[in-house]
């Protein structure tokens, strides 16, 4: 059987939840069946190494904007020269180039996805969005929320959204018993500012009136990382909080803890919750994005308001009060992630719609 070329685009393959997802779906798909590859636009990082070194067919093409027509000339001449069947872009740069470029070479499928809620475009970014679209087979979204943040700004392409869940490996997530545990508080995540940590150092402050043996782990790495940590040593909490940097021990680390926080401003579905709930923990989340369709208030966790230290340590402080209650919200969080948002589950669908849309073509066309 022939097998289908897949191309996937994106800026760069630093560490990033956009950046583990094209790396999920290129190590998950069917290899019988699909012929992947991953062209990073601008740059490599540590996942394009991680890819590169497992035999994933992965170039860097070095090409920093699309304001330039001979970087679209060359992203143009590659792509018809590899003749690829579908054409997958990531992020709102590899979008654009990778849709412009894609037309012009005469490849049959697009499809974008979208890991983020629409945000901050300006209105050249929205009509040039709007007409890439009209183009675009399929528009994938990681959750509800970024669909429909989407379809209020460019609803003429209503038709073309769909959403598939962003998923993780099961098998790399073990649920732990909350006993077998430390008192550590967790947050993953790059250290900008719509991560929110500002608010939670605050709230961590708060928290530790009523819980002074609590320690609070910031695992990640972003430009805000000395600025943070002189805000913990301002409101006197720096013994009290380790800022991990960039791991890849993960799970781990996720097992040793008792509780797992995120105070995002905004966010389309971050794997970061998927892996605390995978774990058995229970998440205390700003209500933002897709965080609500992963994050049951009351059930698995609680939801606050972004930019919210006081709330934020309040249901820090409820939950701690009761252990009964974290143990059974992170049960009944794994629960979630098994029915909703594994590897398995992604990658079916993916599956699934690259076979929809191949069956819409001739096979002379491949």
């Amino acid at each position: 059987m022939k097998k289908i070329k897949v191309i996937h685009l994106i800026e760069d393959l630093k560490i990033g939840g956009a950046e583990r997802v094209v790396a999920n779906i290129a190590e998950g798909l069917d290899k019988e069946r699909y012929q992947i590859s991953i062209w990073c636009l601008a740059g490599g990082g540590e996942i394009a190494d991680e890819l590169k070194a497992k035999g994933i067919d992965l170039k860097i093409l070095g090409i920093g904007n699309y304001h330039n027509p001979l970087n679209i000339l060359k992203l143009i001449l590659l792509l018809k020269k590899e003749r690829f069947n579908i054409v997958h872009m990531h992020g709102y740069f590899a979008t654009t180039i990778g849709r412009i470029a894609a037309r012009i070479s005469g490849i049959p499928i697009l499809v974008t996805h979208l890991h983020t809620t629409h945000y901050n475009l300006k209105l050249r970014n929205i009509i040039v969005d709007k007409i890439l679209n009209l183009f675009t087979q399929k528009i994938i979204c990681v959750s509800e929320a970024v669909k429909k943040s989407f379809i209020d700004t460019e609803d003429g392409a209503k038709g073309k959204f769909i959403v598939i869940y962003n998923g993780i490996d099961k098998k790399k997530y073990t649920l732990h018993q909350l006993d077998d545990r430390r008192e550590i508080i967790t947050t993953v995540s790059s250290l900008y500012p719509h991560k929110g940590h500002t608010h939670l150092l605050k709230a961590m402050k708060e928290v530790l009136t009523s819980f002074p043996r609590v320690r609070f782990w910031i695992v990640g790495e972003g430009p805000l990382k000395e600025k943070l940590k002189k805000e913990a040593i301002n409101l006197e909490i720096s013994s009290q909080v380790s800022f991990l940097g960039k791991r890849k021990d993960i799970p781990e680390i996720l097992s040793q803890s008792v509780l797992f926080v995120l105070p995002s401003l905004r966010e389309g579905l971050p794997l970061t919750i998927l892996e605390a709930i995978a774990v058995g923990l229970p998440v205390i989340a700003t209500e933002v994005g897709g965080i609500p369709e992963a994050v049951i208030d009351k059930e698995t966790g609680f939801l606050v308001p972004p930019e919210n230290a006081e709330a934020l340590a309040e249901a820090i402080i409820n939950l701690l009060k009761n252990p009964k209650m974290m143990e059974e919200m992170g049960q009944k969080g794994r629960k979630i992630f098994e029915e909703k948002f594994t590897t398995q589950i992604m990658i079916g669908k993916l599956e699934n719609l690259y076979q929809k849309l191949i069956g819409n073509y001739d096979e002379d066309k491949f």
